[in-house]
């Protein structure tokens, strides 16, 4: 379930079955300069959107357009970026990018870069920049009627001066409403009052699908409040991890002198953040235990919710959210609720919260306030991403635009880059990528009739969306302002919260998006059984009408045998065709689908992220069996369309067009955080562990039985 709209730098994909609420499941690291929302590859859904990039000195303008400066569409398969003294049966990761790798350096904002999916966003951010300034001029786009709304909230955005006063302002107002607090009712009002603004104060709530009657949208409480990436920050006691503990206190004590508070209040306060977070980090459940659906599904309902957390004050919580009347609710993790009781239990705890909320307020608001707490959140961003240089203010802006409001702008994006042709062959290809699938459960040898049958039944009712939705969503009801960004950012995340909570006990939406068009990615959604391809992913080097088509298969097809894959990975197989959570498949063929889902699993715990940190095989077993199956699936899909037959040639230019759209340099950082965090493997592995599982790869290539890509025993699930 994905309520976070991202420009993905390095997935190709969010999916998974996750219960929605307003909070991630646990703290991503915090959009900022060097990670903006914009290059988040997290999957965790929140309704609110994230809080803003943080100012810089306004860039010059006039000048040349941001269109202008974007590096040009690259060709399909390229030449140039190989490195052919590499043996493509050794390293064909290396083979297929290896020049590329060499020559690009990482932009110092950026604690990565790709040749796919981050030149792309680089295109996308430019065309977006130039829409958003005409906006902010009044040249608004007749198509767009929110398109003032939208030039507003940019031009705010890159008022600088304003973030110095009219933002901190706003956050006083905030600050004040948390230093009211005086009793358990009070608390609870203000926990509702932060979430519904976009702070992630203690736990989130959002709607969701119930699991198990997937036409039901119901409530559903999870866990969340944490300030460090994950649970496992709080809780490793290796020297990375202490000393990412002690810069995160010392960061926000820094804020929090900043805020006013004298320098040894500050510090004790920081103190006090830092033992309530890593209680609720204690409480919470880990990353690779989440990713089976049946174990974040309780539906306790709100009576029992109260019995599990007593000591908060549902009622008058979900009065202030503006859900006053909610019953149906699946708490995910009840041991986090009971673990969070126990700190509300103890009133003498009050003024220890009220600096917790204080801070979750801060952190919420950090990125649209003045220099100096830039230039302080950049600080701790850095030692988790290894970025170097802050981002322009611009690009920071764009990305809060199309956080806040993503469809309205989108109106303008799709009207530039998709076109009747592109859809209606995008169209064509994911039909392709379903037929091959067909085969292939033919050719399934683990799977009886019986499972067979009710694959092909989940199948033939999977939706596919492309391109963008249907029906816009109407923002009439945000009220933007020119004054203070804070308060256009609270005012979106409002606007979010309601039309997220208004879904719970209404008729499902099937037409819903949850990413916004320009959004460079791509999604599978199990209680939905649907497939959705953005605009914005729809692009060289993964589409191109005039593209060869081995380079589209490599590409978008891959993408789309991937997502396709997900609805029969180790999480969506779990759900039938409608959407529902039950097992559909006899219990032999099960065990036999979880005997080589091991296999995957192991072959990636072997792979090394950096240094001396592997891979986590579990957290990526769902993303890798899609990978590989995705690889397969293309491929079959382009000998189909090709008449039954593929040359080495052809198959040769798909599996290379397929690689370069991964081709990443990382920072060191980048890596540690993502192999601790991320549900996807690396690119290096993203690359070399399908193609090794592919005998096809190895026939293509004339490698020997044996050959690093052509192992004996292969891993393979679809």
């Amino acid at each position: 379930m994905k309520r976070l709209l991202v420009f993905a730098l390095a997935a190709a994909c969010t999916a998974g079955p996750k219960p929605r609420s307003s909070e991630p499941e646990s703290a991503a690291p915090p959009p900022s300069p060097a990670n903006p929302p914009g290059a988040a590859v997290t999957a965790a859904p929140s309704p609110a959107p994230p809080a803003a990039g943080q100012p810089t000195p306004a860039i010059p303008a006039p000048g040349p357009t941001a269109a202008a400066a974007a590096k040009p569409e690259p060709p399909a398969i390229d030449e140039s970026a190989m490195d052919k003294s590499t043996d493509p049966c050794t390293d064909f990761y290396q083979y297929a990018c290896g020049s590329w790798l060499k020559r690009t350096p990482i932009p110092e904002d950026r604690a990565q870069w790709g040749r796919g999916f981050s030149e792309i966003f680089q295109r996308n951010e430019a065309l977006l920049h130039d829409i958003l300034e005409k906006d902010a001029r009044g040249e608004t786009d007749p198509a767009d009627p929110y398109a003032q709304k939208v030039g507003d909230f940019y031009a705010t955005c890159m008022d600088e001066a304003k973030a110095e006063t009219a933002s901190l302002a706003s956050l006083r107002e905030v600050v004040k409403r948390i230093d009211a607090v005086h009793d358990a009712k009070t608390l609870a009002y203000e926990v509702g009052f932060l979430q519904s603004r976009g702070a992630r104060a203690l736990f989130g709530f959002g709607s969701q699908q119930d699991f198990k009657d997937a036409t039901q949208v119901i409530g559903g409480a999870d866990q969340g409040g944490l300030g460090l990436p994950d649970r496992d920050y709080y809780l490793k006691d290796d020297a990375r991890m202490k000393e990412l503990r002690a810069l995160y206190q010392d960061h926000v004590g820094k804020m929090l002198e900043l805020l006013g508070a004298e320098p040894a209040a500050a510090k004790a306060q920081a103190q006090s953040v830092m033992e309530i977070e890593t209680a609720l980090a204690k409480a919470s459940m880990d990353r690779v235990e989440r990713r089976d659906p049946k174990k974040i599904y309780h539906r306790l309902e709100r009576a029992g919710l109260a019995k599990t957390a007593p000591h908060f004050l549902w009622d008058d919580y979900f009065a202030e959210l503006g859900t006053p009347d909610v019953q149906a609710i699946n708490v995910a993790v009840p041991d986090f609720f009971a673990g969070m009781d126990a700190l509300l239990k103890d009133s003498k705890k009050l003024p220890e919260l009220k600096t917790y909320l204080r801070w979750k307020a801060l952190e919420a608001a950090a990125n649209t306030l003045g220099q100096k707490f830039v230039d302080e959140r950049f600080r701790y961003t850095r030692a988790l991403t290894g970025a170097k240089q802050i981002l322009p203010r611009w690009k920071r802006c764009v990305a809060m635009t199309d956080h806040a409001l993503g469809e309205a702008l989108g109106r303008s994006f799709v009207v530039t880059t998709i076109g009747d042709q592109g859809k209606a062959m995008a169209k064509e290809i994911v039909q392709e990528i379903e037929d091959s699938f067909r085969r292939n459960l033919d050719q399934v040898g683990w799977m009886d009739p019986d499972a067979r049958a009710a694959s092909l039944v989940k199948l033939r009712k999977i939706d596919n969306k492309i391109g963008y939705p249907e029906k816009w969503r109407d923002y009439s009801s945000v009220a933007i302002g020119k004054e203070s960004l804070l308060a256009n950012l609270e005012e979106a995340a409002r606007f979010e919260t309601k039309r997220d909570l208004d879904k719970i006990g209404k008729p499902l939406d099937r037409g819903e998006w949850e990413m916004s068009p320009p959004t460079v990615n791509a999604y599978y959604e199990a209680s939905l059984n649907e497939m959705v391809f953005p605009a914005g992913i729809l692009q060289p080097p993964f589409f191109k009408t005039d593209a060869p088509m081995d380079a589209n298969y490599g590409g978008l097809g891959m993408v789309m045998g991937h997502e396709l894959t997900h609805g029969f990975d180790d999480q969506g197989r779990q759900f039938d065709g409608d959407g529902n959570l039950h097992e559909w498949w006899p219990a032999e063929v099960s065990k036999a689908f979880t005997e080589r889902a091991e296999c995957v699993a192991k072959q990636y715990d072997g792979y090394v992220a950096v240094e001396d940190v592997h891979l986590n095989g579990h957290l990526t077993l769902g993303e890798n069996i899609a990978d590989i199956g995705g690889l397969k699936m293309a491929l079959s899909a382009l000998r189909q369309r090709r008449g039954g037959a593929l040359d080495a040639k052809g198959a040769q230019d798909f599996f290379t067009a397929f690689a370069q759209t991964w081709c990443t340099n990382y920072r060191p950082e980048q890596l540690r955080l993502r192999a601790a965090t991320d549900p996807h493997s690396s690119a290096q592995w993203r690359v070399n562990g399908p193609a090794s599982d592919n005998p096809d790869f190895a026939a293509a290539f004339f490698c020997k039985a044996g050959a690093p890509m052509a192992p004996t025993n292969r891993c393979s699930v679809w």
